[in-house]
């Protein structure tokens, strides 16, 4: 769609008739007026400590109040193929899954609080639930897990994860390690971040 180039590795935009801002234009336009909404949410979760169930849910959401003012289609599981992510039959269950995952883990002390935010990161991203924020949305759910948990943060440098730097290539990497079952480069990803 000319005016939104999607960067390579990320869902492109296809269809801008949900769009619920007229004005907006082009990719650089769209980004800022979505990283606007992605902060009002963020200050929501990230200014008091409170422990949130992860449930299917929630996760659906923090997705809604993210991304509610751009687009219509916010907090809901796509219905349609991507290039990235299983395919929109599998979601649910995808992420009903990952719901139990992290009851259990929770319930049994399994893996490390940061272990397990590493993991429902790259879980959601792989799932790719949503029709676009996948990644912005994964990262914003894990912090409000660890925050929760009384954990320090991981300092996203979420311009440069948005558009094509090295910062971005080094995190597909190692997303993409992830999905092989290497969790090493994700997780030394997310810890350098952390101040």
């Amino acid at each position: 769609m000319p005016g939104f180039e999607a960067v390579p590795d990320a869902t492109p935009i296809g269809d801008v008739s949900h769009l619920i801002p007229k004005h907006i234009e082009t990719q650089t336009q769209l980004n800022e007026y979505e990283a606007y909404n992605i902060a009002q949410a963020t200050r929501k979760y990230l200014l008091k400590r409170r422990k949130y169930l992860m449930t299917v849910e929630f996760i659906k959401k923090v997705h809604k109040e993210m991304f509610e003012q751009t687009w219509t289609w916010a907090g809901t599981f796509r219905t349609v193929s991507l290039n990235l992510g299983v395919e929109p039959i599998q979601i649910p269950i995808e992420i009903y899954n990952l719901a139990k995952d992290i009851e259990f883990w929770e319930k049994n002390n399994t893996l490390s609080v940061f272990d397990r935010s590493v993991y429902i990161h790259h879980r959601l991203v792989k799932t790719h639930p949503f029709f676009n924020g996948n990644g912005r949305h994964a990262r914003l759910i894990s912090d409000i897990f660890l925050f929760g948990r009384g954990e320090k943060l991981p300092n996203w440098p979420d311009k440069e994860l948005i558009e094509k730097t090295k910062i971005r290539e080094t995190y597909i990497k190692s997303m993409q390690e992830a999905d092989r079952g290497n969790y090493g480069p994700l997780e030394a990803f997310c810890r350098e971040l952390i101040n």
